[in-house]
């Protein structure tokens, strides 16, 4: 059976990014969850506001229930950054806000071995955001920095970083006042020259990485 990879967009300026051609992208605030299959494949993308800010966008309260069900089932899921930390909330861990953002590229510690993840090894990762979580019970971590970075829970894999960032991606996050402002602090220029030297690298690490995720057979 052919199956469907599909990316959940919680917020419109946060898209696939480097992920490869082919995958669907369908707004979170349109879909009709009973509508989805359980049997096909999930990118959770990321999103400005918080798994907890889910009065506001109230669409986060259903994505967080087919998350659990979906999760229960074990759909093949991928979350990233927002959608690590809904996949928290939805798996029985807690997504909350943190003292600090996290902004600019990492090396991430690894606590355990996953070949999954080996490209990530290789180059550091980029972060930006203000939330983080506790993972959920049954999840192992894989990587962190100061905070979770990735983890495991039956068949879906969370990243809090973005590994899909390309230089488009970061100037349509970057282009308001409140992002400015956040960020003051931090050296942006550096970060931005190291994400032009690193565009080929970090693309391919993307790349190797969703390969061997969409290949891996399922629990």
């Amino acid at each position: 059976m052919i199956k469907n990879t599909i990316a959940i967009v919680n917020d419109s300026e946060v898209t696939t990014g480097s992920l490869p051609d082919g995958i669907i992208s369908i707004n979170a605030w349109e879909v009709d969850w009973d509508d989805l299959s359980l049997d096909d494949n999930y990118i959770i993308l990321g999103g400005h506001m918080g798994s907890y800010d889910d009065k506001k966008f109230t669409y986060l309260q259903k994505e967080k229930q087919w998350l659990k069900k979906a999760i229960n089932s074990n759909t093949k899921i991928l979350g990233i950054c927002l959608g690590s930390q809904l996949i928290a909330d939805a798996a029985g861990g807690t997504a909350f806000l943190s003292d600090k953002i996290e902004f600019g590229f990492k090396d991430l510690n690894f606590v355990e071995e996953d070949p999954l993840f080996d490209d990530f090894k290789n180059s550091k990762v980029f972060s930006w955001h203000r939330d983080t979580f506790e993972i959920p019970p049954g999840a192992t971590l894989i990587a962190k920095t100061k905070y979770p970075q990735i983890y495991k829970i039956k068949n879906t894999t969370a990243l809090q970083f973005h590994p899909e960032i390309k230089l488009e991606l970061f100037e349509a996050w970057y282009d308001s006042e409140l992002s400015k402002q956040e960020l003051e602090s931090y050296d942006v220029k550096s970060e931005v020259n190291y994400l032009k030297d690193n565009l080929q690298q970090l693309e391919k690490s993307m790349i190797n990485f969703y390969s061997k995720w969409i290949s891996a057979n399922s629990l």
